[in-house]
C-alpha cells in the first residue's frame, strides 16, 4: 500500500510544471492544473517548505531591469537647474542637473560616457517618483 502510494506522488510531481523564481533563492514554483491553484516550494538548507501563493503575489508588478540610457527621478522633486543639451558629450560624473527633493538639493550626475539624446525635464517643473529626466543615446 506505501509503495502505491510513492508511486502516485511520483506521478503527480512528474505532471507538475516547474518554474524558477529568480528573486528566491532556491525557490521552484509549481502550478497544479486541476485544483487552478499555485503552489510554491521553497527548499532551503535541506528543508522543503510549501505554501500558496497570495492573490496579491501573484498579481505584483513584474521587475524590469532598468535602461542604463535613461536617468530617472528616484524622488518626488523639483529641477532647479539644467547643465547639459541634446547632443552634448559628457563624461561619466558631469553634473546634468540640480533636483531639489525634501529641501535637498541634489546634483544628478551622468552615470555613463556618452551624448544626451534628450533633456526631458524642464527647470522649475515638479516631478513624480520615477519621471524621466535625461535620455542618452544607445551606443
Amino acid at each position: 500500500m506505501a509503495e502505491n502510494n510513492k508511486a502516485q506522488n511520483i506521478e503527480a510531481q512528474e505532471n507538475e510544471e516547474l518554474h524558477t523564481l529568480g528573486e528566491i533563492s532556491d525557490a521552484v514554483e509549481v502550478s497544479i492544473p486541476e485544483a487552478s491553484k499555485k503552489k510554491l516550494r521553497i527548499a532551503e538548507e535541506g528543508r522543503e517548505y510549501k505554501t500558496f501563493l497570495t492573490k496579491k503575489f501573484l498579481e505584483r508588478k513584474p521587475w524590469k531591469a532598468p535602461d542604463p540610457c535613461k536617468v530617472l527621478s528616484h524622488i518626488p522633486g523639483s529641477v532647479i537647474e539644467i547643465f547639459v543639451k541634446p547632443g552634448q558629450k559628457v563624461k561619466k560624473g558631469d553634473k546634468l542637473m540640480i533636483y531639489e527633493a525634501m529641501k535637498m538639493m541634489n546634483v544628478v550626475t551622468s552615470p555613463m560616457e556618452g551624448i544626451i539624446k534628450e533633456v526631458n525635464a524642464k527647470e522649475g517643473e515638479s516631478l513624480p517618483k520615477g519621471a524621466l529626466l535625461v535620455t542618452f543615446k544607445k551606443k
